[in-house]
């Protein structure tokens, strides 16, 4: 068969491009625009797509992993690519890095998805089960953009899911439970992207609605991640990090036994972690000091046998929290 002959050089190289092209509608999901490529990796027409909703229709192992990359265009912060797997027509895996960036149509704001094939190799490093994979792909990205847009935040979630897996694991708590804590810790902060610069990086004393801003970076965390799905409570952990059981934590001022324990150790560790490293608007104690700072929020903030065990983890197990 002979190839089609072009007369416009931006149509040959869309269709010729050995990347798949994908134009969104984010808030419907549509495919507005496609060229070819990624049509004939899944073996489907072309005119089968155009139309259909992008994360439901391209055979994605993981479509919410894929929809929640739509989303977070929003953000005034650029996204890194991911990896994703897709499913073809005959149920073999592919293999993709996705990247998606926010493109204006005269008054719409539509999401431009760029799709290259990858190896098989490439995208399973990380782990050999495809979602989890493609789950820390996610996480990944997400400390990624916060990490760039607060750079005095670097390696924060890191040391804060290292503690609070650590302590876990000491507690005895089950697997899953160790997992879900480490997976919340990793990301609690996510919510802080949406927090202006400049207010994140003020020295003086904060103006009530500049308070109000930072707090809200809990609901907003979990409005980022609606479209994903965790096998366990890491949305609620996420949701209650900054909850105390005397009720003088936020969003909702919880108390006692409905704050989740998971909660509790991420948020100890989070406390700690922030009084041991300079800040903006502080300087950094020792950890003797946080640590006596802790003890004295005993039976206050936060159950008194997980802050007894915290406490012997540095005192007793000589834990420290991981470098840079």
């Amino acid at each position: 068969m002979k190839d089609t002959p072009f007369h416009d050089p931006d149509q040959l190289m869309l269709a010729q491009a050995d990347a798949g092209l994908v134009l969104v509608d984010p808030a419907s999901g549509r495919i507005e625009g496609l060229n070819p490529a990624w049509p004939q990796w899944l073996g489907r027409s072309k005119a089968s797509l155009q139309g259909a909703v992008f994360w439901e229709e391209g055979g994605w192992q993981q479509p919410d992993v894929v929809r929640t990359l739509v989303s977070l265009t929003s953000l005034p912060l650029a996204m890194p690519p991911m990896a994703v797997t897709g499913m073809t027509q005959d149920q073999q895996s592919l293999s993709l890095v996705m990247s998606a960036r926010s493109v204006n149509l005269a008054d719409r704001r539509l999401v431009l998805c760029t799709l290259v094939r990858s190896s098989l190799a490439q995208a399973m490093s990380i782990s050999s089960s495809v979602a989890e994979t493609a789950l820390m792909g996610v996480v990944q990205a997400l400390i990624t953009v916060l990490e760039v847009h607060d750079p005095d935040s670097i390696g924060h979630q890191r040391r804060v899911a290292d503690l609070a897996g650590t302590l876990a694991r000491k507690l005895q708590w089950a697997p899953d439970e160790v997992e879900s804590v480490v997976l919340a810790a990793l990301i609690h902060d996510l919510g802080m992207v949406t927090v202006p610069a400049r207010v994140l990086g003020k020295t003086e004393l904060l103006s009530q609605g500049e308070v109000k801003q930072i707090q809200k970076h809990v609901s907003t965390g979990l409005d980022m991640l609606q479209h994903v799905e965790f096998a366990g409570p890491v949305k609620a952990l996420i949701a209650q990090h900054h909850e105390r059981i005397d009720g003088s934590g936020y969003p909702l001022g919880l108390k006692g036994e409905d704050v989740l324990r998971g909660a509790q150790v991420i948020g100890m560790a989070d406390m700690l972690d922030a009084m041991t490293r300079d800040r903006p608007y502080q300087s950094a104690q020792t950890m003797d000091q946080a640590l006596q700072v802790l003890l004295v929020s005993s039976g206050v903030l936060f159950d008194a046998d997980l802050v007894q065990a915290c406490v012997a983890l540095f005192v007793q197990g000589g834990y420290r929290f991981p470098g840079p």
